[in-house]
Formats: C-alpha cells, structure tokens, sequence
C-alpha cells in the first residue's frame, strides 16, 4: 500500500496492476510492492482546466504513467500515437468535448475497448445517465476525493485486464477451433481419397485376387482410421464436458496389455516394427480399473511408437510391480498435474519404450495436450489426441503418465503407474 497525499488529507491506495499481465500481490494484505517492479498502466488525462490536468497527475503519476491533454481533439492525435488503458476526460472542452470524443473513440475498432471515465460538474442522475449513454464507462461528479478517484481508475483498468484477458482467451479458442477444423478435414480426408480411389479402381477393372485383397485391406485400414479419429473426438468431447466416465471392477493387466498387444500387431509389422512384450513378474498384476479404457490407454501409446519410430527399429513394452509408497513426481517430464493420489505401498508400472525419433526438450512438457503437434517427433501425425485421452482416462484411474526422452533421435518412453489392488499386496 502506498500513502497518497493531499494537503492533510492522506488516503490509502493500493498500486495498480499493469493492464499488460504484471502480477498483482496477494488479495489478503502481502508486503508493499514497488512502484518500479511492473509496468505501469498508461492513463490519458483530457482537460481544458491546467489547474485540474495538473491536479490529476499529481495524484495517479505515482501509481501509472500519465499523459496529459487540454481537448478532445489533442486527446485523438495522443491516441493515435498511443493508446492508453484508460482515459479521464472533461465533458465541456473547446474543439472537441468529451461527448465528442466519446463518439469518436466508440466508432473506432482500434479505440473501442478502451474504458473512457467522465469528469464533469454536472451534478444529478440525469447528467450521470446521459454520459452512460453515450458509452462513458464512468461518471465522476466534480469535485471528488483523491480516494474516489484512484478506487474507481483502478476498478476500470481491471476491468480492462479482465476484459483483455478474456478476449484474448476467446480468439485463441477460435483460432484453435479453426485450426483443428483444417486438420479434422484433412484426417478424415485422406482416408476417404483411398477409399475411394480404390473403390473406382476395382469397379472399372476386373479384380484379380491379388488386387482385390490389397484393395479390401486398403480399404479396411482407411475405414479404421475414420473411426478411430471419430471415436478420438468423441472422447474428447467427453473428456471436456467432464462426462467420460469408467466402468471399474478388477482388471488384470497382463490381459489388458496382451489386447492392445494383439490390435497394434499389424500395424507394427506392416511397419516393419519389432513389438516386445516382457512380464517382469510371475505375479498378475490386478488394478481397479476399466478394461476397455485401459486397453484404449495402452494401445494409444503403442500405435504413438509405432508411427514414430522408423522402419527396422522396435518397441518394448514392460510390466512390473513396485514396492514402497509412490513418491511424487517433480521430475520437469512429468505431465499429471494432478500427482500423488497413490497412496498403495504397491503399484504396477507400464513402460512403453521406443527407438524413433525422440521428443525435442521444449516441446516435452507439452506432449500430452490435445492437438499438440511437433514437426519430426511425437505426435506430429494426425490431431496429437491420443496422448491427450491417455493422460485423462489414466488420471480417472488416479495413476499417473509421464514422458521421457533424452532428445530427438534418441527415442521415447512413457511410463504408466496404476495403483495396485489389496490382493495383489
């Protein structure tokens, strides 16, 4: 907090926050801040008065930067070199008043946004209705106090922060939205070309046995595809609206894995994949959990490996119990934001480990995000969903999934904690 005087008078501020994203110190009382460790919101002053323009500098220069105006029309040539975070402005000026100006600013998409308080001697509901109508944002009833002032200043410019934030936020989702729509059309593109490309091939020649079972697998594997990417974005939408739900009863892992084991075979071998598939332990390992969903998990991540790893290279996959209490993880690779729910002193680990062409160490952190793509490593094929419903359906079972990779070319490997059943203790 700052003391602002005035002759006698002292009132309380507290320092204004920066519209630009500065910090602002804790709500509950937190140690005084200084003036010089953000920057400053900027706040144009237009007033025909030099008595009242310098009055009002005097007061906010402490807290913003203030740019200072005698009319409208100086307030515009100010606004067109920089606009502020806010402008105070008189009502009756010469060349341009502040209904002028107001009108001015409120026609400009440049100028639209920004918060516009009314500085008058008018007095009475009226007055104050009629400057709200013409888009002032506030009206202050000259004179007013120093407190008033910088209470209502700093309202506005968070508001305007708020407001930046929010409309920041919602072109970012839009733009999202379009970018995901241009892959979407892409995916669900390239499967159909084949399979209609296929389609007409067979249909103006006579199919020999060979063609008609390159077409047909062709055909199969597009068709899956399709699926799959429909069956990717039906989950998420789920996932979002928080209405992905699990059906748990015991599930023994071993058998989850040999499933997803058995759906990526082809894959891996049309790739010319190596898939191993090691028990580390005589022991079933048995969890609380969804069989299909695990099985979804597991596949993801093998069908990730599959795609990232070049022809002649392999993929293991290991299943072992662990002993003691499963620490947190603060490893910087760990993805679950949502750590340390496992409180078995016995869980299983899944490792998924490749031989492709790694994860770049910037794009680590982000690997698991929905429609992360990276140029060259994982999840640079197709919408990057799969590692997205991985993490979520594994956090629903309240394990936990982390990413590691000593670079690109180096090769990858996820890892899966799940907590134990009693039995398995």
């Amino acid at each position: 907090m700052h003391s602002l005087e005035r002759g006698e008078h002292s009132v309380k501020v507290p320092l204004f926050s920066s519209v630009s994203g500065a910090k602002r110190g804790d709500v509950g009382g937190s140690p005084e801040l200084q003036a010089d460790a953000i920057p400053a919101a900027r706040v144009l002053i237009v007033d025909d008065n030099a008595d009242m323009r310098q009055y009002l500098t005097h007061i906010l220069s402490k807290y913003v930067q203030v740019e200072a105006v005698a009319d409208g029309a100086s307030a515009l040539a100010a606004i067109q070199t920089q606009p502020p975070d806010l402008i105070l402005s008189d009502v009756m000026m010469p060349r341009l008043d502040g209904f002028g100006l107001l009108q001015t600013l409120r026609t400009n998409p440049r100028t639209r946004e920004i918060p516009v308080i009314l500085l008058s001697a008018r007095a009475g509901e009226e007055a104050i209705a009629e400057g709200l109508d013409a888009g002032a944002d506030d009206y202050l009833i000259k004179p007013f106090s120093a407190q008033e002032l910088i209470s209502r200043v700093n309202a506005h410019l968070q508001i305007s922060l708020l407001r930046g934030e929010a409309l920041h936020a919602a072109r970012t989702a839009l733009r999202r939205k379009d970018e995901l729509l241009s892959v979407v059309s892409h995916e669900l593109n390239a499967p159909l070309v084949s399979i209609l490309g296929w389609t007409r091939l067979l249909r103006a020649n006579p199919p020999n046995p060979t063609l008609l079972s390159t077409a047909l697998g062709t055909i199969e594997r597009s068709a899956t595809m399709q699926a799959k990417l429909v069956q990717d974005l039906l989950d998420v939408s789920r996932i979002t609206a928080g209405k992905l739900r699990l059906h748990l009863q015991p599930t023994e892992l071993n058998a989850v894995i040999e499933g997803a084991i058995a759906t990526v075979t082809q894959l891996a071998a049309e790739a010319d994949i190596h898939l191993a598939w090691t028990e580390t332990e005589t022991t079933t390992a048995v969890v609380m959990g969804d069989r299909e969903r695990l099985q979804q998990v597991i596949c993801n991540l093998l069908t990730n490996a599959i795609k990232f790893t070049p022809p002649g290279g392999r993929v293991d996959i290991h299943l072992l119990l662990v002993s003691g209490s499963l620490s947190l993880i603060e490893d910087e690779q760990a993805m679950t934001k949502d750590k340390g729910r496992m409180t078995n002193d016995r869980y299983a680990e899944i490792r998924v480990i490749d031989t492709g062409v790694g994860i770049a160490a910037d794009f680590l952190p982000h690997v698991f995000e929905q429609f992360q793509q990276a140029e060259g490593t994982h999840s640079a094929k197709g919408l990057g969903l799969g590692l997205a419903i991985a993490h979520h359906i594994v956090e629903l079972h309240s394990g936990t999934i982390q990413a590691q990779s000593a670079g690109e070319g180096q090769g990858a490997t996820f890892i899966i904690k799940l907590p134990l059943l009693e039995s398995n203790h």
